[in-house]
């Protein structure tokens, strides 16, 4: 056969191999030991074990195990070939979702091709230029960032684009016959893709639709039948369990919501999901930060112009690959324009806003493209060959322009993967790299070699536990109260804090290092980003400056800030800390600064309302609130401004009606944030309060003795038994409460020491009460850990007072002191063998020793 008689098909599968071949180098150019996504990556991996291991879906890292209902299983079931040869390896499962990139691109190629090889299948010249718009959109997929990252991190998004691109190819077929082959393949596409994501139920019902008004096509419905009963037996396996999932939240949101805040709630996530979309079709548009920005060092690559620019192109790319649907309509063209439609509806009710959800469109977008080329030169275009000339001249340089920022960024990520192996820690957090270059993997080859199998794990990452081998819990350190977190220890035994380190500041309260009342958290391994927290009773009750400094933050950010002083994550860092030491006219003057170098952003925007706020200047703190949700990128931190256009409308009106007078110049107003501070467990700051209250001259005797009170506590946890005396002393009025509490704290703390220096170590205290009375005035004044101390010295003197022993082992219980618990009740057991608490206790001894099975 001649060369010249060769099907153009035929001739084009070298160049699809190409491609792979490229994309195989820049995605294994990417891989690396780190997690991306938290905690979706590494929950993939834990489960796809826990199927090679236990054959069930459950949270086997989790205490109690419980059956998994969130996410769907499909990406855990896909990643099984690497759990078996490599367990808890974020290599292989990264290697298998570059796999199915690779089949993502070859069904895209493929698939592009078909489509326009059909439109017109008696001329072959008009193909042949057409060929060339195939390459050149498969290249603007295949180098767009967005795909590159996704193939190369444990996610779902690319092993669902390959299955919804495998659906549209069984249907592109010129003939609507379909083989025992074909309807087994669409079989089980549509069965495995609403596990692979739960917005593949979209696919299911626009298949469906597609093929129920065409006899035809009803052969079709009995894959459509099985997707179906696959799915619905899912949700009601998930009903079973009664816990949380995606569904079930979407129904509470709506049900909070009613139909009007839903109706608003909907065309606010679809105005987000098509913004996300554009920022997929045109990477870098100006005024966003694109979601790959943690893992490129240096300033962000930003598309020159106007968002408007490329918004309009974005919509014309749409609006030609919806020509190619409707040339291809019979093809492929109906199904997908179905599911885009479905899938957008899917999303503007769906729980979550993230903009990655838009990414599974890119590609069905994409492919259309080409036949929407062909089908309006033909339909609009074939007789203006000089219009036609020019369009085309234009789209292959605005293409050009496109592949080469596009492959800028792709060098700059593979660059900077280098950079995240390579630099030490210090060099990563100086290039803004260190959150993404943070290795908790290593964290948990700590753990399993330094802990007692039993130990339990507060983790701010999950994929600690992947090398931990331990059981854990996810735990997000920067939003949760000192509450919250104390009652999460509780609940966990004896357990271990794991989160990023110094470099990442804001990502853990650091001051609790020093200041908790409670616990003593010690870092015991600080390394490659991550700090390993070890959490003991903190006997002392005491306060120390050991591990945490106030400067040491704004330090941090001030070298990132020398390093990168355009970069918006940089300066929003440095900005948050000024803002936490109340520097609101130097945050106005950094900003200005920025903005007269023409960056702007709706986060500068935001923290300058907040800074007003702060300066109490309220209208031009809604005056910068207001400008910020007219910027590009406001959609994402709507919430925050409108909290913050919410307070500085409601203190500009109580500031109105108290002629410009803040309530917060009253001592009480002082007392109420002393009081909050505390609480927080920012002594500094409830000092400065509490001193705010003695040097005001409007504060009344109840309000200073107050004031004195709370300085007497502050030197209390100082450990300065005498300078808080002295505030007692200062205290007027006899009958106060709080103050008699701790002057009977202070005298029987002298007089137990006095007693027990007098006499020998085995000799018994006089009176237990006393012991007991201490006891429960520390407790009280949130010193546990000192009334623990205070209970095991009398019980070491004293081994046969129950009273005392019972306060001890629950005390001991509650620190998870598990050895000398359970030795404690054991004895209590003796003497009451029937006692319920006793036998609760024990059980739940029993459930903290419980491991997990690895």
């Amino acid at each position: 056969m001649n060369q010249e008689n060769l099907s153009p098909q035929s001739r084009s599968w070298k160049m699809p191999i190409l491609l792979l071949i490229i994309f195989t180098v820049l995605g294994t150019a990417r891989l690396n030991q780190f997690y991306f996504y938290n905690p979706d990556s590494s929950d993939y991996v834990l489960m796809a074990r826990g199927f090679v291991e236990f054959q069930e879906y459950r949270q086997f890292d989790r205490p109690g195990e419980p059956y998994f209902t969130l996410r769907p299983p499909g990406m855990s079931v896909l990643l099984i070939p690497a759990a078996i040869i490599a367990p808890y390896d974020v290599i292989a499962a990264k290697v298998t979702v570059l796999m199915t990139a690779l089949v993502m691109i070859w069904l895209f190629y493929t698939l592009a091709w078909r489509l326009i090889s059909s439109t017109d299948p008696e001329s072959t010249e008009s193909l042949s230029p057409l060929r060339w718009s195939v390459l050149l959109v498969s290249l603007v997929l295949m180098t767009n960032p967005y795909v590159l990252v996704y193939s190369t991190i444990v996610m779902s998004e690319i092993p669902f684009m390959a299955c919804t691109l495998a659906v549209l190819y069984l249907f592109s077929a010129e003939e609507e016959k379909w083989s025992l082959g074909k309807l087994v393949c669409l079989t089980g596409l549509l069965v495995f893709i609403p596990f692979l994501r739960t917005i593949g139920v979209a696919m299911i019902l626009a298949v469906g639709l597609w093929c129920l008004f065409s006899r035809k096509r009803w052969i079709c419905l009995i894959p459509v039948g099985f997707a179906v009963g696959t799915t619905a037996f899912w949700m009601f396996r998930n009903s079973q369990f009664k816990t949380m999932s995606y569904s079930s939240i979407a129904l509470q949101e709506m049900k909070t919501a009613g139909v009007v805040g839903t109706l608003i709630s909907m065309l606010n996530r679809l105005l987000v999901h098509i913004d996300g979309l554009f920022q997929k079709i045109f990477p870098g548009l100006p005024g966003t930060v694109p979601e790959y920005s943690g893992v490129l060092s240096g300033e962000y690559h930003a598309l020159p112009g106007s968002p408007l620019i490329y918004s309009l192109g974005s919509v014309v790319i749409i609006v030609i690959s919806l020509a190619g649907m409707l040339c291809c309509w019979k093809r492929g063209g109906a199904v997908c324009l179905l599911y885009l439609c479905l899938s957008l509806g899917v999303l503007s009710v769906w729980p979550w806003m993230q903009t990655r959800f838009s990414l599974p469109w890119l590609p069905m977008i994409l492919v259309f493209v080409p036949a929407g080329l062909f089908y309006i030169k033909e339909s609009s275009l074939g007789q203006r060959a000089g219009v036609l000339k020019t369009l085309a001249v234009g789209g292959v340089a605005v293409v050009a322009a496109l592949l080469f920022s596009q492959t800028w960024v792709d060098a700059n990520l593979i660059t900077t993967n280098h950079l995240m192996k390579t630099e030490s820690e210090e060099e990563l957090s100086n290039e803004d790299l260190i959150m993404f270059a943070s290795d908790f993997v290593k964290a948990g080859e700590w753990l399993n070699q330094n802990t007692a199998p039993h130990a339990r794990v507060l983790t701010r990452r999950a994929e600690v536990s992947t090398a931990s081998h331990r059981y854990q819990r996810l735990f997000y350190f920067e939003p949760s109260n000192i509450e919250q977190l104390h009652k999460a220890i509780q609940s966990m035994g004896q357990c271990y804090l794991v989160t990023y380190s110094k470099h990442t500041n804001d990502m853990f309260p650091r001051y609790l290092l020093d200041d908790d009342l409670i616990y003593r958290f010690t870092p015991v391994y600080e390394e490659d980003g991550i700090v390993v927290i070890e959490v003991t009773p903190n006997y002392e009750g005491t306060v120390r400056d050991q591990y945490w400094r106030d400067e040491e933050a704004m330090e941090l950010a001030r070298k990132r800030l020398a390093r990168n002083p355009r970069r918006i994550s940089v300066c929003m860092t440095y900005l948050n800390q000024l803002l936490k030491a109340e520097e609101y006219d130097q945050i106005i003057a950094f900003i200005g600064d920025l903005e007269q170098a023409g960056i702007q952003d709706a986060r500068f925007m935001s923290m300058l309302g907040w800074s007003y706020l702060g300066k109490r200047q309220y209208d031009q703190a809604l005056e910068e609130f207001a400008r910020a949700t007219r910027t590009p990128g406001q959609k994402m931190i709507r919430g925050n401004l409108n909290d913050g256009i919410k307070l500085a409308l409601k203190r500009r009106k109580a500031a109105q009606e108290n002629q410009g007078k803040s309530q917060h110049e009253k001592p009480g107003s002082y007392l109420k944030l002393t009081d909050n501070m505390w609480q927080l467990v920012m002594f500094d700051k409830a000092e400065k309060f509490a001193h705010k209250v003695l040097d005001s001259k409007q504060a009344t005797t109840a309000e200073l003795d107050q004031a004195h009170v709370w300085l007497a506590r502050l030197a209390l946890i100082q450990g300065n038994a005498e300078q808080a005396l002295q505030e007692l002393t200062q205290v007027q009025d006899a009958d106060n409460e709080a103050a008699q509490a701790l002057r009977h704290r202070l005298d029987l703390e002298k007089m137990i020491t006095s007693a027990w220096a007098s006499e020998s170590a085995s000799s018994k205290v006089p009176d237990s009460s006393q012991i007991l009375k201490l006891a429960k005035l520390y407790e009280e004044q949130g010193v546990p850990g000192k009334a623990l101390k205070l209970l095991q010295q009398a019980h070491d003197r004293n081994d046969s007072d129950t009273q005392i022993l019972r306060e001890l082992a629950r005390l001991q219980l509650f620190y998870s002191l598990l050895d000398e618990a359970e030795n404690s009740y054991l004895s209590l057991q003796k003497t009451s063998p029937d006692d319920p608490e006793i036998k609760k206790a024990l059980q739940q001894i029993a459930r903290f020793r419980e491991t997990p099975r690895y």
